[in-house]
């Protein structure tokens, strides 16, 4: 057969018709879909960061468990900083007043199922041991005291009735003695440790019979936060904030309650866990302006959000007996601690008795808070970073001054303590920039859910940008968010864009690839 090409009267157009139709069609290669960023890493957790009183402890506990060794490590270290409470505080400048409580807000972040609760549980097992410790004493001391009511109540009527039949015998005898009140001592006070659920209120009240301070110990933590951001709770919300500093008076002046309630110092530490669902959901919320905006998610300074390891093996063994009882003993001895006996100095106003850094460790905070001063000012940072990192300004020195009354006991805050203190600030700040990527990064959250929303055929596709918007989903119910999502998913080859006119404004189509989530 011959060719329309070797024809003799084939025309130039022909031949260029002939070509068009027999050549191969181009082929166009569409970039295959990668996958969207992820959380960005944390800092892994290094043993070092804790005294060296506690390490065994922690590592036993996350052996035996098979989770994270920062779940436990930072229930200890919260732990520590509420049996220090206002006992004693540091005070961080060489000359100034400005003294540090070192009480601690901490939570651990994991899925369902990720051991968090009986970490935590093991964690605190010092703590609640002193508590059943106090439960028993007050049960006894409370026992007596109910006795000796009675037994002046009974004395009591004796004596009323000696005195009628003395004034029976004489109206001008003297019976004065005989109606003096005789009850006795004042009422024993359970000392408290923990509260697991209580208003502020109670909390007020608890405080005041335990200036030392409390743990308000949340099995999940958002719990907590949501209930302090409800309407209503503005009052309540505000005596948590202010509890976290440890040092500032409050008075109640309720007509219910009385009126000049009055708190030495509020003082609160916190522990919890919290799931990284709801946990998104609530930073985007915080960082969003508004009431949620006022630091109180920023206070958490102890909070971690570990990677799970993929591995897991049966450790079935006894828990550490030696580890376990030399951490009862540091909580026994904190508990106990004098501030005289460890070189503490008497505020002159009556305030907490407080430490100083040694030559050395002065020398190194001014260099790590003068870096940190230019960091927050630098403009650099999200404004959620910079107010979670201006909490560093007391975290660091409280958790230098833990350090110190674990293993060193007495005398000024070592070098070696603050060293520990700020190594493990800068691994928290990594989990820190974890948790505030959903309000750094918003644009992730809502390409992985524009993704799923394309998956389930909720969307026609192609789609335009006002299909999306019109839907009112979470993280997507405005252009500006969509937008974002839509421009992330395009950089990762999700989706590609067709321009169409018809004649008016040109409308952006995009059109899905299929199979890309």
């Amino acid at each position: 057969m011959i060719s329309a090409l070797q024809a003799r009267d084939t025309t130039p157009e022909a031949q260029a018709a002939f070509i068009a139709i027999t050549k191969p069609p181009i082929e166009i290669k569409i970039p295959r879909p990668e996958p969207l960023p992820t959380l960005p890493g944390v800092s892994p957790f290094d043993y070092s960061y804790l005294p060296d009183a506690l390490r065994d402890y922690v590592r036993d506990i996350s052996e035996r468990m098979q989770c994270p060794p920062d779940f436990a490590a930072v229930g200890v270290m919260v732990m520590m900083s509420t049996i220090t409470g206002r006992k004693v505080g540091i005070r961080p400048m060489r000359n100034n007043d400005w003294t540090v409580i070192p009480n601690l807000w901490g939570a651990v972040v994991g899925n369902s199922g990720v051991m968090k609760s009986p970490t935590l549980k093991s964690a605190l097992s010092p703590i609640k041991k002193l508590q059943a410790t106090a439960f028993d004493v007050f049960n006894k001391a409370k026992a007596e005291y109910d006795t000796q009511t009675e037994l002046a109540k009974l004395q009591q009527s004796v004596n009323k009735t000696k005195a009628r039949e003395s004034l029976k015998k004489s109206d001008t005898a003297d019976v004065s003695k005989l109606l003096q009140s005789s009850e006795p001592d004042a009422a024993p006070i359970l000392k408290r440790y923990i509260t697991n659920n209580a208003s502020y209120e109670a909390l007020g009240e608890l405080l005041m019979e335990n200036p030392n301070g409390l743990l308000v110990e949340a099995d999940e933590i958002v719990g907590l936060l949501k209930q302090l951001d409800a309407s209503g709770q503005e009052v309540a919300r505000s005596f948590y904030l202010t509890a976290a500093d440890g040092d500032a008076p409050y008075t109640f002046d309720r007509i219910m309650r009385g009126k000049g309630l009055h708190i030495e110092a509020l003082c609160l530490s916190i522990i919890g866990g919290i799931q990284p669902g709801v946990l998104a959901e609530y930073v985007r919320q915080a960082t969003g302006g508004g009431a949620g905006a006022d630091g109180l998610l920023q206070r958490f300074g102890l909070v971690v959000y570990p990677d799970i390891s993929p591995n897991w093996k049966e450790v079935d063994r006894y828990p550490n007996s030696t580890a376990r009882e030399t951490v009862n003993m540091v909580a026994e001895r904190l508990d106990n601690l004098n501030p005289t006996e460890i070189g503490a100095e008497d505020d002159l106003y009556g305030n907490v008795p407080f430490l100083r850094f040694d030559n050395e460790a002065q020398i190194l905070f001014s260099e790590w808070r003068s870096a940190l001063e230019h960091r927050l000012r630098s403009g650099e940072e999200h404004p959620a970073i910079v107010s979670h990192l201006s909490k560093y300004r007391k975290l660091v020195p409280s958790l230098a001054l833990i350090n110190h009354l674990c293993d060193t006991k007495h005398g000024a805050v070592t070098e070696a303590a603050l060293l520990r203190a700020i190594a493990f600030s800068e691994y928290l700040e990594s989990h820190a920039q974890r948790i505030y990527s959903y309000a750094t990064r918003p644009d992730i959250d809502a390409a992985k859910t524009l993704l799923k929303r394309l998956a389930g055929g909720k969307l026609p596709n192609p789609f335009k940008a006002r299909d999306i918007s019109q839907k009112g989903w979470a993280g997507l119910e405005n252009p500006s968010k969509t937008q974002s999502a839509i421009n992330l998913l395009l950089e990762y080859h999700h989706l590609t864009e067709e321009e169409i006119t018809t004649g008016g404004r040109p409308t952006t189509h995009y059109h899905w690839i299929k199979g890309a989530v």
